[in-house]
């Protein structure tokens, strides 16, 4: 699939995404790839899910996350992984193209 069509799909999926889960609580982390391994950290939790969208504007797309009084961007999107579950891993991956992991996930 080329790099249009799958933007295209990931804008679709994430205006249905945003539409089914807006109002939850949330929890946002990073795992970071640094020389001699990587950094993971939490950057918010308990914030409520507003809404996210991609930028399909350039080659690789921005994807930004909008929670209650706090706004996150991941560029260069290589990746997004939609984790459905019954416990606290339900959310996305998003992944750049550095390798960092964006880590959306709704608490119960």
């Amino acid at each position: 699939m080329n790099t249009a069509a799958r933007q295209h799909n990931w804008a679709s999926f994430l205006k249905f995404y945003t539409k089914q889960n807006r109002g939850r609580p949330t929890r946002l982390g990073l795992f970071e790839h640094q020389s001699d391994g990587f950094n993971d950290y939490w950057l918010e939790a308990g914030l409520r899910f507003e809404g996210i969208d991609v930028d399909t504007r350039s080659e690789t797309p921005n994807i930004e996350i909008v929670l209650e009084n706090y706004e996150h961007t991941v560029a260069g999107v290589k990746e997004l992984k939609a984790n459905f579950s019954t416990d606290d891993n339900e959310g996305l991956d998003i992944v750049d193209s550095e390798g960092n992991t964006t880590l959306l996930r709704f608490e119960k």
